[in-house]
């Protein structure tokens, strides 16, 4: 296994690149330490940007791979109230007026470990914010630490510490996009208890009792959904590789599943609450000063080719 920095014109397109024979991650410490790549035997598993200019505009628009903290998915108006004081976060989905994905997918993660191994190898990076950041007042450290193996898999493990003299509330959540040349015979399985639609500003509706197969074929089946599950995972056959995500949560865990118009890939989020959770409160969390949590994200692969 090595591992290199590559510096680029723009530095938010600097990244590591760790690879080892017919394995390529590569990610970006700079666009909120996102992993930009997974590559397997020259097949495409994660779905990144290019690494141009083009590319940032699109990760601004995807948040391919984010990281979302302290809240995933979307928060309504922007608005919450905790503890009886108001909260406003800057809206970056305008069209539907809302805070979207939390405000780390932008930040600039610091490497503070690496470990490299003959197959296999370990990137920490982390965040540490002031208490400034518009509408989260509060200070924190988050620890991204991805781990590799030439076996077939990576993890995530996210770990937040409340620095700060008071609990904040919070939500972890992570925004793989995951490729394929043909979606619609891609299969799909959910471990789903409810259903959550959507309304049309993205926001979850009432729950119904989730009536859908073990495994369902994509076919030409629009989403932009959630689900919580009976047991932590999900997995997605595709013509060229198949996937399995793993992620178990004390408090529960839910699954965002998003189809793209262009239908080039599907976006399996895991979370660890629902949409505007701050408000609904389903799935919210509470962190004490000097308190951390840990949540780990499982993936396995194989490759078809």
């Amino acid at each position: 296994m090595q591992i290199n920095k590559i510096s680029h014109s723009n530095e938010l397109l600097e990244h590591i690149h760790i690879h080892h024979k017919h394995l390529s991650v590569k990610i970006f410490p700079k666009l909120g330490g996102s992993v930009q790549e997974l590559m397997v035997n020259g097949t495409r598993i994660i779905d990144g940007i290019s690494i141009d200019e083009s590319g940032l505009i699109d990760y601004q628009n995807s948040y391919k791979s984010a990281v979302l903290f302290p809240f995933p998915n979307r928060v309504k108006d922007g608005t919450y109230r905790y503890n009886e004081t108001t909260f406003q976060l800057g809206i970056n989905e305008k069209s539907l007026n809302n805070a979207l994905h939390g405000l780390v997918f932008d930040k600039t993660f610091e490497i503070t470990r690496s470990e490299l191994f003959e197959e296999r190898a370990k990137l920490e990076l982390t965040y540490k914010s002031d208490g400034k950041l518009p509408g989260f007042p509060f200070r924190f450290e988050l620890k991204l630490i991805y781990r590799i193996s030439f076996k077939g898999g990576l993890s995530l493990t996210l770990k937040i510490k409340n620095t700060d003299t008071c609990t904040f509330p919070y939500g972890l959540g992570w925004h793989p996009y995951f490729y394929t040349n043909d979606l619609a015979s891609a299969l799909i399985s959910i471990p789903a208890q409810d259903f959550y639609s959507s309304d049309k500003r993205g926001l979850p509706l009432e729950p119904v009792s989730a009536d859908i197969p073990p495994e369902f074929e994509l076919d030409d089946k629009n989403f932009d959904d959630a689900f919580s599950l009976k047991n932590p995972r999900c997995d997605l056959k595709t013509d060229s590789y198949d996937v399995s995500l793993g992620f178990k949560y004390p408090e529960g865990t839910y699954l965002q599943v998003y189809t793209p118009p262009h239908r080039k890939n599907i976006a399996i989020e895991p979370m660890t609450c629902l949409a505007n959770s701050f408000n609904n409160k389903i799935g919210f969390s509470e962190l004490a000063p000097k308190k951390s949590d840990t949540w780990r994200i499982n993936l396995f692969y194989i490759t078809k080719s």
